[in-house]
């Protein structure tokens, strides 16, 4: 009940400048000398009110030390709850296993399972490896719509670098919450990469049209849920739950606004 009034007050908190798109910043949270960042956002912003239309929504973040030149902890799991106005339809699109990506290069994943892929995005790692100094590896990032697994529907993030040539697969659980934030996309990193791989950024975009009983199907939709006789609303986005090495958690929200259409 806690949660339906606190909704309804932040649906009713409508400021005019506020409903114009601008470029939000990103949302630091700092504890001792490790900073993250959280920033995310849907396009387009302007929707129905009530019938979910598609869009395509992003999430980023960093994990940064305050200090200059201090290391960066081991980032071990991510979790990304998304507002409960947000949907995701998966009915009638192809499903990419994690076989089929794993070993790959990202034109091998294409070629496979390239009628699954659902988003795309851009990470970058600092690899500790003995006898060298820290050095960053780029790597670009592909979503797959994947299988269900003990329950939960997954999500198949490969990401694969060039230089040097590697890869590994973040499969993203997909679970169902009741409350502001009604679905959750949590993953874990791979054993294998914990002793020399250092997540310092990540950033994705899920988006996919496609056409199923002959209808046009987006992967992800929204409304834009203000309330009667309002232009619309501003509405905590999305939250982002760092869990790092030695159990310590981290934690950013952001709010975003939308316009009824």
């Amino acid at each position: 009940m806690r949660g339906r009034v606190a909704r309804r007050i932040l649906l009713a908190t409508l400021l005019a400048g506020l409903l114009v798109p601008t470029a939000a910043p990103a949302v630091l949270s700092q504890q001792g000398d490790v900073v993250v960042s959280f920033d995310g956002d849907l396009a387009p912003a302007t929707l129905p009110r009530t019938d979910p239309a598609p869009i395509s929504i992003g999430v980023a973040g960093t994990v940064k030390s305050a200090k200059k030149g201090g290391d960066i902890p081991q980032l071990q799991t991510i979790s990304v709850a998304i507002n409960d106005a947000g949907r995701l339809y998966d009915k009638g699109l192809p499903i990419c296993k994690v076989g089929s990506i794993q070993p790959a290069t990202e034109s091998n994943a294409r070629e496979t399972c390239g009628a699954s892929i659902v988003g795309h995005g851009h990470v970058t790692v600092e690899a500790h490896v003995p006898t060298q100094p820290p050095f960053s590896v780029d790597a670009t990032l592909l979503a797959f719509n994947g299988p269900v697994v003990h329950g939960h529907k997954e999500i198949l993030a490969q990401v694969y670098a060039r230089s040097p040539p590697g890869a590994f697969v973040l499969p993203f659980r997909i679970s169902h919450h009741a409350g502001l934030f009604g679905t959750v996309m949590s993953t874990r990193l791979p054993q294998g990469t914990s002793s020399w791989a250092y997540l310092a950024s990540f950033e994705m975009t899920l988006h996919r049209i496609y056409r199923y009983a002959g209808a046009e199907r987006s992967f992800v939709s929204a409304a834009c849920s203000a309330p009667a006789g309002f232009p619309g609303a501003v509405f905590p986005f999305a939250k982002a739950t760092y869990g790092f090495a030695g159990g310590r958690k981290m934690r950013a929200t952001v709010v975003r606004s939308c316009k009824v259409r």
